[in-house]
């Protein structure tokens, strides 16, 4: 999606109109200090239904990366889909759209003329899967929750929440420490889940510290979304069922099951055999297997995934890679040419950390590539003769694109300029634990933001400690007089409500990002998805929460 997202808040703000999302929810966006809501249509959606088809069951292939089941905890790609499921937010991504916020449990807001306190009104419709009602406490009581597990990686996403207020059933004040041009967008995420607060605190949960329901909700779900989680077997399958208190849309689906699968040939194979409906971890190469094929729809999509490396600035892993001059040897050694074609039709190089589709978004040339300038660097840093490094992969893939496959690739490349790459290839769940300690000196990783705007893309910003960023504390690349200059500009975009304006300070902070920073970025990715036609109408897909789960319907 090329238009920045925060032209979508701007529009959002000013406007006032219906919108529809997996609930059937209708509401309205206000203007600054107004409060322009309309009457709620919510009576009529929720009486006047058609019965619910008989149920089926949908299984969909895929190599996950789901570490928890909380909303609280959640961090990883796919957790969107599993939290879209069994969730709501007040606002949630429209469907079929790579970031547009809708009202979901929200029927609309105002702002006042700070910019800094959001007051919601709710639905009063409303209920949990145990048949508690969803109120204005609920809401409170799970941003409070988020609010005090700083630990969590949820917490990120969060912090920028002074506090929250409940005056009555059915409003929510929400106020920040900031002006943020990118929070509507950002309470389509996972930190942002609403939870019956009733049931969670019998399971060990607080909003005020010390929270334990975590173990808890890694079985089970307490949210009013359409479906429930029955089980978790991680690394084998997660297994959701229709929740028989929703309150919104039924749709005929009783059982979805995620099934992990490694191997995309494997889901190529279970999907010609009718084992699996929805094969996830395709790209543009390995689809063409399923050209033809009879009852299958090849489908594709934009995302804003990003794979790549980090070089850890932590010295005592390697003192060779840690070292700035090397790292920039590293970004120019790598043959772009080459990694375009092992990513496959429609992948983008990215100068950075900023997407197509985010505010002034930069590409990199695939040939970007040279060698003398990578040779010049390892001399200045001392390390003409090159050094051995250990390079960490996981057993994962992007948009079916194998780490594997790319780690062979970055091992020749950089063995031109005397790099010896050692790769070391660990589970999933271990290379994020590993990722988490900082613990690695080299590794490749991927990234799809939690919510669709520039905003988000600044954990790649320097900073360590409980007030850094995720990348600053994960790559130990702490704030320095040399790049202060990208925090102040990152400031400034992250209040900035002029698009153009947004744009123009993103194109700067990419320009000073790409001089020094501890990272080579590689693929932007396409998303390339395949589903039966003789099992189901179709597959919307949402890149924040893949398959919109809400939405499919059994033929």
């Amino acid at each position: 999606m090329k238009k920045n997202l925060i032209s979508i808040l701007l529009v959002l703000a000013m406007s006032v109109g219906l919108l529809s999302g997996c609930s059937g929810s209708a509401g309205s966006t206000q203007t600054p200090a107004e409060n322009t809501e309309q009457p709620s249509n919510q009576e009529d959606n929720a009486q006047t239904e058609a019965p619910a088809e008989a149920g089926k069951t949908i299984v969909i292939g895929a190599q996950s990366d789901l570490v928890t089941l909380d909303p609280g905890n959640m961090y990883e790609p796919y957790g969107n889909m599993v939290s879209y499921a069994a969730y709501d937010m007040l606002y949630r991504v429209q469907s079929g759209t790579m970031g547009t916020p809708e009202p979901s449990v929200a029927t609309g807001y105002t702002l006042d003329e700070t910019n800094t306190v959001y007051t919601f009104t709710l639905r009063d419709d409303v209920v949990f899967a145990s048949g508690n009602k969803l109120t204005s406490k609920d809401v409170a009581w799970s941003f409070n929750r988020v609010l005090n597990m700083k630990e969590s990686n949820a917490y990120a996403n969060m912090k920028v929440v002074d506090h929250v207020e409940a005056p009555d059933d059915y409003t929510v004040v929400v106020t920040l420490t900031e002006p943020d041009a990118s929070f509507l967008v950002k309470l389509t995420s996972n930190a942002y889940c609403i939870l019956d607060s009733e049931v969670v605190k019998e399971h060990g949960g607080s909003d005020n510290g010390g929270d334990t329901a975590k173990s808890w909700l890694d079985t089970t779900s307490a949210g009013s979304g359409p479906y429930i989680i029955e089980s978790w077997t991680p690394k084998e399958q997660l297994v959701l069922k229709k929740n028989p208190n929703y309150w919104g849309e039924q749709k005929n689906i009783d059982t979805i099951i995620m099934r992990e699968m490694t191997s995309v040939d494997a889901q190529i194979t279970a999907l010609q055999n009718r084992e699996i409906d929805i094969a996830l971890g395709l790209n543009s190469e390995t689809a063409k297997q399923l050209e033809g094929v009879e009852h299958v729809q090849i489908e594709k999509g934009v995302t804003a995934l990003l794979t790549f490396l980090v070089m850890s600035r932590d010295e005592s892993l390697s003192p060779e890679m840690s070292n700035p001059l090397v790292q920039q040897a590293v970004r120019y050694a790598l043959d772009y040419e080459g990694i375009l074609t092992l990513g496959g039709e429609g992948c983008t190089i990215p100068l950075n950390f900023v997407q197509s589709g985010f505010a002034g978004a930069q590409t990199r040339d695939a040939s970007y590539r040279d060698l003398d300038k990578a040779k010049e660097l390892m001399k200045e840093a001392g390390y003409e003769n090159g050094f051995s490094v250990t390079l960490t992969c996981a057993n994962n893939n992007s948009e079916g694109t194998e780490w594997t496959v790319l780690a062979q690739k970055i091992q020749q490349d950089l063995a031109e300029i005397n790099i010896d790459v050692q790769i070391e290839t660990l589970e999933t769940t271990l290379v994020y634990e590993k990722m988490r300690d900082a613990s690695m000196p080299f590794y490749i990783m991927f990234w799809t933001p939690d919510y669709y705007d520039i905003n988000n893309q600044f954990a790649f910003m320097p900073g360590v400690g409980e007030e850094g960023t995720a990348y600053g504390n994960r790559a130990k690349w702490d704030v320095d007089s040399e790049n202060q200059a990208m925090l102040d500009l990152a400031s400034k975009i992250f209040v900035e409500p002029d698009e153009d304006k947004r744009a123009e300070y993103s194109k700067e902070l990419q320009e000073l990002f790409d001089v020094d920073n501890p990272f080579a970025f590689l693929l932007q990715h396409p998303k390339t998805y395949a589903y039966r036609t003789d099992t189901l109408e179709s597959a919307p897909y949402n890149d924040l929460c893949k398959i919109q789960l809400c939405d499919l319907k059994a033929k």
